[in-house]
């Protein structure tokens, strides 16, 4: 591990966690729990009590147990929404005992000099992860980076080896923390294998099958446009993901997404469109690319993953249209290699495609040979009848 601030240099109290209640703060904390020996006890990650908004509220209602400690917060952003809340709260802790911050969201830069604790801010997920873990838990954190869809990790594996081993861990730790964050955490921090017990444990992983479900608008060489509004409200809970399990399956860097969301100001769900970058390409964010404010209309989330609100569901087909033509006419048009993994998978999308276009034209000429043949059939009885009209005139002129 680097060298970081511990309890044998600060004091002698017991160590405490607060994490973040998302697949990046737990991972994160049991592999720090793990590596510095923290009992499973002491570590604490329930949504939403533990992120940003919560925080304050936390550190009030539990503050006499929280000082007989060294607390340890991870991976919990200032709350943007009361930054003087969170701050306070963390202040008033930090006069009675020490507290260190262990983040890498660099929202957090405007207000460190604010912060009574100890903050450590990391550039990157995996800088944090390495800091934070001893080799023997480092996969485990590992895995938090990838569920926190961090692209830093391609700097110590490669995007195949993350698709390959560490991303189904990661999307089975997703789901896991979603179900029960406080339980998951300290299953990790005390199984004696946390890497084969995310391997063991029976989970679905619902983009997986949602992302089967979902209309495809068009394909591109690059682009992806789906519709998602058939989707439940439960499932749109998952909507990023599945537009990144397309992706995915689709092998594309862009998915377009025409889907609904639900205006909490008004309780009435809308139509939107949603747009991402799958999070291991290298191709340039998307919302950059597009004329900003996007057609008159302001954009919600950050360049990678955004959407829009539309006025309409026709005005939303319309919007992502446009949106998808764009992305496209800035995909090269190159080859892509695909790896060992996923040649067979591949191979089979191309046949289908190839069949499915074979079909189509071959369907096409049957339907112009049945033309052609209703056509010559037609000049038949013309030619008939041009041949029996003379002799008629012929009888009744003699007649």
């Amino acid at each position: 591990m680097s060298q970081i601030p511990t309890s044998t240099q600060l004091t002698q109290k017991l160590k405490y966690i607060i994490a973040h209640f998302d697949g990046h703060g737990v991972a994160t904390a049991a592999s720090f729990a793990r590596s510095e020996g923290i009992d499973a006890s002491k570590v604490f990650a329930k949504y939403p009590i533990t992120g940003p908004e919560k925080l304050a509220e936390f550190i009030d209602t539990y503050f006499p147990t929280l000082m007989q400690h060294e607390v340890f917060v991870i991976d919990i952003p200032v709350n943007l929404k009361n930054p003087r809340q969170y701050i306070d709260a963390v202040n008033r802790l930090a006069m009675n005992t020490p507290v260190i911050i262990y983040d890498h969201h660099k929202t957090d830069t405007p207000y460190i000099r604010q912060i009574l604790a100890r903050v450590v801010l990391f550039g990157t997920g995996v800088e944090m992860a390495d800091a934070l873990s001893s080799e023997y838990n480092r996969e485990l954190a590992y895995i938090g980076v990838v569920s926190d869809r961090d692209s830093s990790i391609l700097s110590r594996m490669s995007r195949e080896e993350i698709e390959r081993e560490l991303l189904p861990l990661a999307n089975r730790l997703d789901v896991l923390v979603r179900q029960d964050a406080e339980t998951t955490l300290r299953n990790l921090a005390n199984s004696p294998n946390p890497i084969e017990y995310l391997r063991n444990t029976a989970v679905e992983y619902p983009p997986e099958t949602l992302a089967r479900q979902v209309t495809v608008i068009r394909r591109g060489v690059n682009t992806v446009l789906v519709d998602m509004t058939a989707l439940s409200q439960q499932q749109v809970g998952w909507s990023w993901k599945v537009m990144e399990q397309i992706a995915f399956q689709y092998n594309v860097d862009y998915v377009i997404a025409i889907s609904q969301a639900l205006d909490r100001q008004t309780n009435a769900v809308v139509p939107v469109v949603q747009v991402i970058k799958y999070w291991l390409s290298n191709r340039p964010s998307p919302r950059p690319q597009v004329t900003q404010p996007l057609y008159g209309r302001m954009t919600i989330g950050h360049d990678d993953a955004f959407s829009v609100r539309a006025l309409d569901i026709n005005d939303a087909r319309q919007l992502a249209e446009r949106i998808f033509n764009e992305l496209e006419l800035l995909t090269p048009r190159t080859v892509h290699l695909v790896n060992e993994s996923r040649v067979a998978e591949a191979i089979r999308q191309d046949f289908n495609t190839i069949i499915q276009r074979l079909t189509q034209i071959l369907e096409l000429q049957t339907r112009m040979y049945q033309e052609y043949l209703e056509l010559k059939r037609r000049q038949v009885q013309l030619l008939e009848q041009a041949t029996q009209q003379p002799q008629q005139q012929q009888r009744v002129r003699y007649d």
